[in-house]
């Protein structure tokens, strides 16, 4: 049986801001159908990592490539149409539409020929268990639907590879276990690739097959979640009293 694809491949990937060094020689990978944490403290650079990755803006040095493909130069829109889609630390929504609107516009964009646009509406208001808000506009959702809306938003039409930024935040415990099950549904049915930027360990230990850490502007660890949790460089830049949090 044939191993699955690299989905994605950073190599070497440095970002300065002026004499700011935001992300210096990362390196790493992830295989088609692998849910993969990206985790580091606040400044480590997962978030201009992820900017880098999804096209808002350009490595100062190093490449990115997407299912074999160099993509280090690719726009945004042209990424997002190759099935790269990302959600947002803070949720944005076109607050004027309806749910169902919010989720029709993505799709439309990206919807790969000869597949119906209502019915992949309806498919993902199912999967993101918002049947019953279809017709709502953002501002009468929980925070917990707004951020549903976002993912189904992000996955609409087209998406290989789906990167979380911080999804589960904000949420309750209860909340949190409900988006998680449904980001695994996603990752099982249809096949989506997910990296998930999260600071609560242990729901990430919970369910990722691999935990990347960054810290000071680089990789320091690439393992499972068992072996990040005792790494002794990762315990000692990272996680401290945390560590019982990844067991």
């Amino acid at each position: 049986m044939n191993a699955p694809a690299v989905a994605l491949e950073v190599r070497n990937i440095a970002r300065n801001f002026g004499g700011v060094v935001a992300l210096r020689d990362v390196t790493f990978s992830v295989r088609e159908g692998e849910v993969v944490g990206l985790i580091g403290p606040n400044g480590a650079g997962k978030s201009t990592l992820f900017e880098i990755v999804s096209g808002n803006i350009r490595p100062s040095g190093g490449r990115v490539a997407y299912f074999g493909r160099d993509c280090t130069t690719m726009a945004s829109h042209l990424r997002r149409r190759a099935g790269m889609c990302r959600t947002f630390q803070k949720v944005r929504l076109f607050e004027s539409m309806t749910v169902r609107q919010n989720i029709s516009v993505a799709a439309s964009q990206c919807l790969p020929k000869g597949r119906d646009l209502g019915e992949e509406v309806n498919n993902i208001l199912a999967q993101m268990r918002l049947e019953h808000q279809a017709e709502r506009r953002p501002s009468e959702l929980t925070l917990a639907d707004r951020k549903r809306v976002e993912i189904g938003r992000a996955i609409a039409g087209h998406c290989r590879l789906l990167m979380l930024d911080e999804s589960l935040s904000g949420l309750t415990h209860d909340e949190a276990e409900h988006l998680i099950d449904e980001i695994m549904q996603l990752n099982r049915a249809r096949g989506i690739t997910v990296i998930v930027v999260e600071h609560v360990l242990s729901v990430l230990a919970a369910m990722v097959q691999r935990l990347v850490v960054l810290h000071n502007a680089t990789v320091i660890a690439d393992g499972t979640p068992s072996e990040v949790a005792h790494d002794p460089v990762v315990i000692e830049a990272y996680l401290g009293t945390k560590q019982k949090a990844l067991r």
